[in-house]
């Protein structure tokens, strides 16, 4: 048995000590963790498209909840929900949370410490502007609809959402369009009304929200790309910046830089305080700025950033496209990412879903997800209470997409060692 092949962290104890006087040493190693993903379920069922599944787990009751734009019915956009119930494991039916003919889009879902579910997307209509909705369950079922913010202008594209847990422990909602950022945090009262818009320097969108240990947001938000051959001027490249009050903010280095360019991103602190971020690399054709597509890291540690290191293994012809983290409760990094090959014209085939996991000193093994003949895309990952990684993605064709979902069960090995040593207390052989 190797056990450097097995993915989960070793931790050994003696068992029995009085036969340590015999000179046998019994060891326990405890927990081997074995991943297993599930083999998925369709969680949509329906015959056109869904877009851009979100999951979370709410955490007192285990319940987990999966939302998605579905066009199916209606071609503006609803958004729809399922709920696993966690007592039993259970799939509720799908709701329509939105069920208006406007275009819902852009779910975002965020499960607070307390128990609460938070639900917001964008709604837009040509003849009226765009809105900002959101409704909110707390066990028993979803609040009423309520417009957190409405304009008269018709946006081209639904708001970026990213819920969050600010320094006192409030959950916020910052929204971005472009470079704009606002930001409303939940009072006791209810949501607080819309910050004015600022505009950040540089910022072509805001990539991933993270609150850190020293009271800052921290943010990965897509800029330019510096170089000007190919199509690399219409390219990303991922910034870091920081900001106290969502209003001022300071923008730090180009983490992306020469030889990459950023297509998706993510952020996380990690025990240690260091900052890990994230992202893909798609390489288009047309770039010259990119080496390869992959998935890469750089690690902030006492202000200084680490080297850009690849997360994803190698492969020739390689294809990352989006991809996803999360924490668990014991520290541990969640990565799951969208991988195929490209083809002779450069196109991204035969994409699916990856895994692999940190459990502080270094990655695990590369697991697969789920292997298929059609496309598998944009993935949002959970941490359950138990530590495991659970995961939704879109499934299928362009405008046939399905929204799936999978979980890594955790299996606990109990591995007894025996190990004979020589002690002052053991009876020893006679000599020849």
């Amino acid at each position: 048995m190797d056990k450097m092949k097995w993915p989960g962290v070793f931790r050994s104890r003696p068992l029995y000590p009085a036969l340590a006087g015999l000179g046998i040493l019994l060891f326990l190693l405890e927990p081997v963790v074995v991943g297993r993903w599930s083999a998925p379920l369709n969680l949509s069922q329906t015959a056109g498209r869904t877009s851009r599944p979100v999951l979370q787990e709410e955490v007192i009751s285990g319940d987990l909840f999966v939302a998605w734009t579905d066009y199916t019915t209606d071609a503006q956009g609803d958004i729809l929900l399922r709920r696993r119930i966690g007592a039993t494991r259970v799939w509720s039916t799908t709701l329509n949370l939105s069920d208006s003919p406007r275009r819902d889009e852009g779910p975002a879902l965020f499960a607070d410490p307390l128990g609460r579910v938070h639900l917001a997307w964008t709604q837009r209509e040509t003849s009226s502007g765009t809105s900002l909705l959101y409704r909110g369950w707390e066990g028993k079922g979803w609040s009423d609809l309520q417009v957190l913010d409405h304009t008269s202008t018709y946006y081209p594209s639904p708001y970026g959402l990213n819920f969050i847990q600010d320094a006192s422990g409030h959950t916020c909602l910052f929204v971005t369009l472009g470079s704009g950022v606002r930001h409303t945090c939940l009072g006791e009262g209810g949501w607080e009304p819309l910050s004015p818009w600022v505009y950040v320097f540089g910022m072509r969108s805001l990539g991933a929200l993270v609150l850190g240990p020293d009271g800052l947001f921290h943010a990965a938000i897509f800029g330019a790309n510096p170089g000007n051959s190919g199509c690399d001027p219409w390219l990303d490249d991922v910034y870091y910046a920081t900001t106290a009050d969502g209003v001022n903010w300071t923008i730090g280095p180009n983490l992306s830089g020469q030889g990459s360019i950023a297509y998706d991103t993510a952020l996380a602190f990690d025990a240690q305080g260091r900052l890990h971020l994230f992202w893909s690399d798609i390489s288009p054709i047309c770039s010259y700025d990119s080496e390869r597509s992959a998935v890469y890291e750089r690690v902030l540690e006492e202000g200084a950033w680490g080297p850009r290191q690849e997360v994803s293994i190698p492969n020739e012809g390689q294809a990352v496209q989006d991809l996803a983290l999360v924490q668990d409760t014991a520290g541990r990094f969640h990565l799951a990412w969208s991988e195929g090959l490209f083809n002779e014209q450069g196109a991204a085939e035969g994409l699916t879903i990856h895994y692999r996991s940190w459990g502080g000193l270094a990655w695990g093994e590369e697991e697969m997800v789920y292997t298929s003949s059609f496309r598998s895309i944009r993935v949002d990952l959970v941490a359950g209470r138990d530590g495991s990684a659970r995961a939704v993605w879109e499934e299928g064709e362009t405008w046939q997409e399905e929204v799936f979902f999978s979980e890594r069960a955790a299996e606990r090995w109990t591995v007894f060692l025996p190990l004979v040593v020589s002690s002052p207390a053991s009876p020893r052989l006679p000599e020849r």
